[in-house]
């Protein structure tokens, strides 16, 4: 059996290294793009939110509602009330799927998103919101809510 000389065994271990360090730089811009992407989807979501809260302003009768632990009865409604409310749906529903395309890049925490989720199916659940729920929502994102709910509209 031959020895191998230590010369041999230096250009393993730095050739080893190098592919180390290429390995970790890969590694690293990955994880960057992740994070420019992740900031892309929040610029987009503030800017949506930024505008569908215009009508919004100075609603203080929608703030019970803010919480979406419960929704209110349509037919309690005003038409202008109805219409404001809807508006409130739509701007959540940005926010929602901001979150939820968070949770899929890996920045955002399970319990964060399980916290979302639970208002997702609030609203989704309710059926009365459901047709402005599925105007704003990205396919995926929908198709991800309907197979995960367990609740069905007449």
């Amino acid at each position: 059996m031959k020895k191998v000389s230590a010369d041999t065994w230096l250009q393993f271990l730095g050739m080893s290294s190098v592919v180390a360090g290429l390995v970790f730089v890969g590694l690293e811009m990955r994880q960057s793009q992740i994070i420019a992407v992740g900031n892309q989807v929040q610029a987009r979501a503030n800017t949506q939110i930024a505008i569908l809260s215009i009508p919004l302003e100075g609603e203080q009768r929608l703030l019970p509602f803010f919480s979406f632990r419960s929704l209110p009865n349509e037919s309690d409604l005003s038409e202008e009330e109805r219409r404001l409310f809807e508006q409130l749906i739509r701007l959540r529903m940005v926010s929602l799927q901001a979150s939820w395309e968070h949770f899929n890049m890996g920045l955002l925490t399970e319990d964060a998103w399980r916290l979302a989720e639970r208002r997702l199916f609030i609203i989704y659940d309710s059926c009365q919101f459901r047709d402005v729920f599925e105007t704003v929502s990205q396919p995926e994102f929908l198709k991800y809510v309907e197979t995960s709910s367990s609740s069905t509209c007449n």
